[in-house]
């Protein structure tokens, strides 16, 4: 698998902010409240699941960690990832297919009692939710099979950094210190940008 260290940044931050503003909609409206004809009592995502804006956080973070994280931290960070999709993806499936548990609080604090409501109408919130959740996962399973191959980011070894410039300094000008870099893996912007850091020239 082709997949870029940049790419899979973006696709975690990505998939993380869609579940962060899922959970902020509306996710269940409920209907038929004892003592409370015609009042409707919403449920957002963040209360019907409390776990959703956490999983978000952790996505988003697994994603920016990724453009810093070294092969051991990659694969610490493809786990959360995965971890926080599947975690995400049963919270959103559970809490549509199980409305009346969902939104028993917000339920029972309007109504005063422990009853339920007559109906509960979900929305699409939940599935979109459980989306982004199946996005995430699938971006730590990416990570983890495609970021094998990714070169080591060095941004804040400040040892390596000095060893850089020290290398680049003293070494003779001419096509073998390209190929000597050419020859570390790929290099996309991520990598482009450690190499400036140390002084050195990606192309």
């Amino acid at each position: 698998m082709n997949l870029r260290r940049r790419t899979a940044v973006l696709w975690a931050i990505a998939a993380g902010t869609v579940v962060l503003g899922a959970g902020a909609q509306t996710w269940i409206q409920a209907t038929g409240l004892t003592g409370l004809p015609g009042t409707v009592v919403t449920t957002s995502g963040n209360q019907a699941a409390a776990v959703v804006p956490a999983m978000a956080l952790v996505g988003m973070a697994s994603g920016i960690a990724l453009s810093m994280a070294r092969r051991v931290g990659r694969v610490v960070t493809a786990g959360l990832l995965l971890l926080a999709g599947v975690v995400t993806g049963w919270a959103s499936v559970h809490a549509a297919l199980s409305p009346a548990d969902a939104a028993r609080a917000q339920v029972s604090a309007a109504t005063g009692t422990t009853a339920d409501a007559g109906a509960y109408a979900v929305t699409a919130w939940p599935w979109v939710t459980l989306a982004a959740g199946v996005l995430l996962a699938a971006c730590g399973i990416a990570v983890l099979v495609a970021g094998r191959g990714w070169r080591d980011s060095r941004r804040y070894d400040t040892r390596a950094t000095a060893s850089g410039a020290s290398t680049a300094a003293n070494a003779a000008p001419g096509p073998a210190a390209g190929g000597a870099g050419a020859g570390a893996g790929p290099v996309d912007e991520i990598d482009a940008w450690d190499d400036l850091s140390r002084g050195e020239d990606p192309t």
